[in-house]
């Protein structure tokens, strides 16, 4: 599993009750975007492990064409992308300073879509409820495979 630089990893950090398998992740430095591309490098490390990247949708929309280099050589990430249309961490961050969010909304492309036209697998969520059957899909999904969760900005 690799992790970019967000709130989700703080969650993920938090939360994610590891069985022993690996999870890179940057260590909060600020690497924004590390998640899709340590993904490809941990597959070229063990091209025979499932490799699952966590990304939000600032990280991914800074290395998004590399979803055309996981198509082209048949690499088969599964890839949960957190979308809130906003540089989430960034916000929380001028709100725990007591500025106002200032300049950190993000104007994305429909990332399934996107996927699709890339060549990969493309899922998108927008509703709790249908989220198992998603995760399903995303995991019996051959080649590379992109899951959009649409997410609520407002909810820092």
């Amino acid at each position: 599993m690799t992790v970019d630089v967000g709130n989700h990893a703080y969650s993920l950090g938090r939360y994610l009750e590891s069985k022993g398998q690996p999870v890179l992740m940057s260590g909060y430095l600020g690497s924004i975007g590390f998640g899709y591309p340590a993904a490809l490098g941990a597959w070229a490390a063990a091209p025979g492990r499932p490799i699952l990247a966590v990304t939000g949708d600032g990280g991914f929309g800074q290395y998004a064409a590399e979803l055309t280099t996981a198509v082209k050589y048949g690499i088969p990430i599964n890839h949960v992308l957190l979308d809130n249309h906003s540089l989430g961490k960034i916000s929380k961050e001028q709100l725990a300073a007591d500025y106002p969010v200032w300049h950190t909304s993000l104007h994305n492309p429909d990332w399934a879509s996107y996927a699709e036209l890339c060549g990969a697998t493309g899922l998108r969520v927008t509703r709790r409820q249908d989220l198992e059957d998603a995760m399903t899909t995303l995991f019996a999904a051959t080649g590379p495979a992109l899951l959009c969760i649409e997410q609520d900005a407002e909810l820092l």
